[in-house]
């Protein structure tokens, strides 16, 4: 991949012409992104595999950080990277402050960039807001193809398999992983949290692998 600097008369032309006022893309490195995959002797196009890498169907308008720039951006979920659309051409936004949230103007999801030092990096959705913040990381892996081992049995296509979301939560002091353990939670809660959120947990028979329920014990934490 080539690696090129866009300034910001080049990024925001068009129907974009307002955003001239904003510096947000000037001496950013932008990286011109291929729907491609190198999957060794041989390269793939995207249309060539089964499934789909991307969060959404095609580019849809998103606020970028906080400036109220609103571009056509899509969420590669293989790469982990919002990628723009310039013209023809569509490039990986650089994983930066400048473009740490992204929020789709149709949906209102909300995306973050966490970078946590346990490990946890990349793109987030934002489930539920506020001091503690419940996110949901996604991923999709690439699955090469698997040749026919002989005449009567069928090969395996290369294709994009979605995997299983992990949720965190968020706090003021750090990023915790949730697991199906309740207890895994509470030891990561502070003190004063534990003993009202076990009750909450139990009276309303949360189960932390459910989104719903997920949601709503982050607002139960939020009051």
């Amino acid at each position: 991949m080539k690696t090129i600097i866009i300034t910001a008369n080049l990024l925001f032309i068009g129907t974009f012409l307002q955003a001239q006022q904003i510096d947000l893309a000037r001496n950013s490195q932008f990286v011109k992104s291929m729907d491609q995959i190198n999957n060794g002797k041989t390269v793939l196009k995207y249309s060539d595999i089964q499934g789909n890498p991307f969060y959404k169907k095609g580019f849809s308008e998103a606020k970028i950080g906080d400036t109220g720039t609103i571009l056509p951006v899509r969420y590669n979920l293989y790469k982990d990277s919002f990628e723009l659309l310039n013209n023809n051409d569509i490039y990986s936004l650089p994983k930066e402050s400048s473009f740490s949230k992204f929020i789709f103007t149709d949906t209102n999801e909300k995306f973050i960039l966490i970078n946590d030092d346990e490990g946890f990096a990349g793109y987030f959705l934002v489930l539920s807001d506020g001091k503690n913040k419940l996110l949901k990381r996604m991923a999709v892996k690439f699955a090469p193809e698997v040749p026919a081992p002989n005449t009567m049995v069928a090969g395996i296509p290369a294709k994009f398999e979605k995997q299983k979301p992990i949720y965190f939560i968020k706090t003021e002091d750090n990023l915790i992983k949730l697991t199906k353990k309740s207890d895994d939670l509470l030891n990561a809660l502070p003190t004063d949290k534990k003993d009202s959120t076990k009750d909450f947990i139990k009276t309303n028979k949360i189960k932390l692998n459910e989104e719903l329920d997920l949601i709503k014990l982050v607002n139960f934490l939020n009051k």
